[in-house]
């Protein structure tokens, strides 16, 4: 089987190449010059846009610190100054250390042995002589759910543990 083209077939190909390349050409320069003025519009809109967000973003601080009364804003304070030194005395530091967690928690928060060992490691977890036992942890919330300290608002099993909050479920 002999390959030969005619010239004319060639010719008719390469020209028809040709004039596709051209108006692909043409048509992304139509896009470059689209596309930058997209650009440069959406970069004035972000401009704009920003200016508002932090115009609305002090109005609405603003409004917030007159609307909340003054002894909230002491107790905002007073939240963020944590007791982080550990207890006095040489027996029962843990237990005490899981109260002290317990005690600063908000009082409808959920909260389990695993979130509580998690926050006296970070805590106090630096001074303290060994590492903190989850198991540990669990038996002392056992221990506060038990004596009316705190609730239990899920029943622990194998596949999750138990969860506890500072006020009971209504």
């Amino acid at each position: 089987m002999s390959r030969q083209l005619s010239i004319e077939r060639v010719l008719t190909e390469l020209k028809a190449r040709i004039e596709h390349h051209r108006s692909q050409e043409a048509f992304h320069a139509e896009q470059e010059v689209f596309h930058e003025k997209e650009k440069v519009r959406h970069a004035e809109e972000l401009k704009m846009v920003e200016a508002h967000f932090e115009t609305f973003q002090a109005a609405a601080e603003a409004v917030t610190g007159l609307v909340s009364p003054p002894q909230e804003r002491e107790e905002e304070k007073e939240e963020k100054k944590i007791d982080d030194s550990i207890p006095p005395g040489k027996g029962a530091v843990l237990s005490r250390l899981v109260a002290r967690v317990v005690a600063a928690k908000d009082p409808t928060e959920p909260f389990g042995a695993s979130d509580i060992t998690h926050e006296i490691q970070t805590r106090f977890g630096s001074r303290l002589k060994r590492k903190v036992d989850v198991r540990t942890v669990a038996a002392k919330l056992r221990r506060m759910a038990k004596s009316g300290l705190i609730h239990q608002t899920r029943e622990g099993r194998s596949f999750h543990e138990s969860m506890y909050s500072r006020l009971p479920e209504e």
